[in-house]
């Protein structure tokens, strides 16, 4: 049913995008479909409605005049037999005094042969002749939603709204409107309408959970989300949504779960293999968040190196030698050909770090050398040589690395840090506190502030 088709193929095409989709920014609407024309034909009612003899909704659609409606069944059977036929048969016939059905029917068929321009200069000419005219609203903001014109989409649609059109499909595409606009309150407001009209549609209820987590609901989305998965568990999305609903809960071990039961279900990337693993970090369960960090590794490419990278550096300063070795000998085998050069350099840090971790100093040293010689302004490395010359007991080879670091604005509050943490362990005291204050103008931090009192007070002790 032509007229009717636009508004149903409304479901399908965000159906890609509202189900199982973390952001529509990374995907577009999926094309129209070439459904078969042929049955739509033999609905008589349909035919009727477009002849003027049945289905005119008073008010909100354009009447045919007796003198049109031989014209109108031409160019239905013309339909039937061709749409290219049928659009040259009304660009023909259509004038400025015709009827407003006409410049709609030729929209309709301008849209389902995605001439996209031509569809909205007919749906917008059968407007100006007849401006309540509902479905041409409503097909006009559909258009509007495959061109990503959210903010037009969503006036077209809250006028055929105001025209009467409380339908689930309208109401679920008005609040998918609203979603993109960051418009949470009306979104919301129009997905539970859409729920009321058609409670079987999962799109209208996930639209609904993201506009409450937009808003802050953890608890509702989790509680909606759970009722849905009753009837989805196969959806790998669901339980992915509502893994991110646990976490902003601070419930990172329920996070864990529904990450766990979406990896099983085939939804495994590096970044959500990333997420569990760091979970499991903070929970202290180091047997299961090494396994998950080496399984991101398995799919990551070059690009997404960088959460692995810190998640190394974190086993590393945790204590977990062992455990940093591996993920990091595996980082090294599959990613480091590919890395670019500031991912490479960083790769070359964590290894020097992992190397004095293990007692072997100058592996660490040749290492970090080997990046200042590289790259003389990576203040992280000249900060960890700064560290490694210090716990050799060679304190003015580190003060020069620590000052050339301190030179560096990226590496500024670091390394004025660690160089007065070197002179404090010297009994250097009065050189250290204006360093350590120089580093609490660049950022306050308690603890920085609660270490230099402490500092000051040793000092005062001293004199």
């Amino acid at each position: 049913m032509i007229l009717k088709y636009l508004p149903i193929l409304c479901l399908l095409i965000l159906a890609a995008t509202l189900s199982g989709q973390e952001a529509r920014a990374s995907q577009g609407f999926v094309g129209l479909p070439n459904a078969p024309m042929g049955d739509l034909w033999q609905d008589r009612h349909f035919v009727e409605s477009f002849i003027g003899s049945y289905g005119f909704l008073s008010g909100v659609e354009p009447r045919v005049a007796d003198s049109e409606a031989e014209q109108l069944r031409a160019t239905l059977g013309a339909i039937e037999r061709s749409p290219a036929e049928a659009i040259r048969l009304l660009e023909n016939e259509i004038t400025d005094s015709s009827s407003a059905a006409f410049d709609f029917i030729l929209g309709n068929l301008y849209f389902q042969t995605d001439r996209q321009d031509r569809a909205e200069a007919a749906y917008r000419a059968a407007l100006n002749k007849f401006p309540s005219f509902r479905r041409a609203h409503k097909n006009l903001a559909l258009l509007l939603v495959r061109q990503d014109r959210f903010e037009e989409a969503a006036e077209a649609l809250s006028r055929a709204v105001e025209l009467g059109d409380m339908e689930g499909r309208t109401m679920g595409l008005l609040g998918y409107t609203h979603l993109q606009l960051a418009q949470y309150y009306p979104a919301e407001l129009a997905y539970r309408q859409a729920i009321l009209m058609q409670p079987q549609t999962l799109d209208w209820q996930t639209g609904l959970v993201r506009a409450l987590l937009a808003t802050e609901r953890h608890g509702e989305a989790i509680a909606l989300l759970a009722s849905v998965l009753k009837r989805h568990q196969e959806r790998a999305d669901l339980w992915l949504l509502q893994a991110n609903a646990h976490l902003a809960e601070g419930n990172r071990l329920a996070a864990a779960r529904n990450l766990e039961i979406a990896h099983r279900l085939g939804e495994r990337t590096p970044r959500s293999l990333v997420l569990l693993g760091d979970i499991y970090f903070r929970e202290e369960i180091m047997e299961l968040a090494l396994p998950a960090y080496l399984s991101a590794v398995e799919l990551a490419d070059a690009t997404q190196a960088g959460p692995l990278l810190r998640a190394a550096d974190l086993l590393i300063r945790r204590g977990e030698t062992a455990k940093a070795s591996e993920l990091v000998s595996m980082l090294s085998t599959r990613l480091s050909d590919r890395l670019g050069r500031s991912a490479e350099l960083e790769l070359l840090i964590i290894q020097a770090r992992l190397a004095r971790a293990e007692g072997d100093n100058e592996r660490a040293r040749e290492l970090l050398e080997a990046i200042v010689t590289k790259d003389s302004l990576n203040g992280a490395a000249l900060i960890e040589l700064g560290n490694l010359y210090a716990d050799a007991g060679k304190p003015e080879r580190a003060q020069i690395r620590f000052e050339q670091a301190q030179n560096i604005p990226a590496s500024e509050r670091e390394a004025l840090i660690a160089n007065a943490q070197m002179l404090v362990r010297e009994r250097e005291l009065g050189a250290a506190i204006p360093l350590l204050r120089r580093a609490l103008n660049l950022r306050f931090d308690q603890n920085l502030e609660t270490y230099l009192q402490r500092v000051e007070r040793s000092a005062g002790n001293t004199r």
